[in-house]
């Protein structure tokens, strides 16, 4: 069996690692999960992996399931729960695979290892740059004064008026409107 073989496997016992890996989660480790969205989608890509089998244009690029799946991963999560869930996983995938009656031998078994090995990588680098991204939105950026031409030093606010208001004028008044007849009195009257 070689780690096409493999591939196979996980694919078609996708549904059951999944759940092995849920109870294992909920039995050692409690609370929420940290890379639970990312359980189907991980196997899928493990699968397709070992397999070969990425459709066209994918082939060139294999981080890109790695990148896809470490999106789902709960960003909130602690690193430490990350790598505890995964090593569950690893777990849950070769017990599936043991109580199906599949034997894997050790070189078959190291590709889809090192395969969830940089998944974990992948998504602790995720969680790594989303982190840093909060801390400075936290801190929020560096305000800094705008430079002054001729080295003009900006003076207190106490001391810097408003312009002047517009001056008063008196208001003018409409010219007369056309074919309007005279008034028959005369101002002032």
């Amino acid at each position: 069996m070689g780690a096409v073989a493999v591939g196979l496997l996980v694919e078609e016992q996708r549904g059951e690692i999944a759940e092995a890996w849920r109870r294992a989660v909920a039995n050692e480790l409690g609370g929420e999960e940290a890379i639970g969205f990312a359980i189907g989608p991980l196997l899928r890509e493990l699968s397709l992996a070992l397999r070969g089998d990425a459709p066209p244009g994918r082939a060139a690029r294999a981080a890109d399931g790695l990148l896809r799946c470490g999106v789902l991963v709960r960003s909130g999560a602690p690193p430490a729960r990350v790598a505890r869930e995964f090593k569950l996983l690893h777990r849950a995938l070769w017990d599936t695979l043991r109580r199906a009656g599949r034997i894997v031998a050790i070189d078959e078994r190291r590709a889809a290892d090192e395969w969830l090995d940089e998944a974990l990588a992948a998504a602790l680098e995720r969680l790594d740059r989303v982190r840093m991204r909060i801390d400075l939105l936290e801190r929020g950026p560096a305000v800094i004064a705008p430079a002054r031409e001729g080295g003009l030093a900006t003076p207190p606010p106490g001391s810097l008026r408003p312009p002047p208001l517009p001056s008063q004028r008196t208001a003018a008044t409409p010219p007369p409107l056309p074919g309007a007849v005279a008034a028959p009195w005369q101002p002032g009257d």
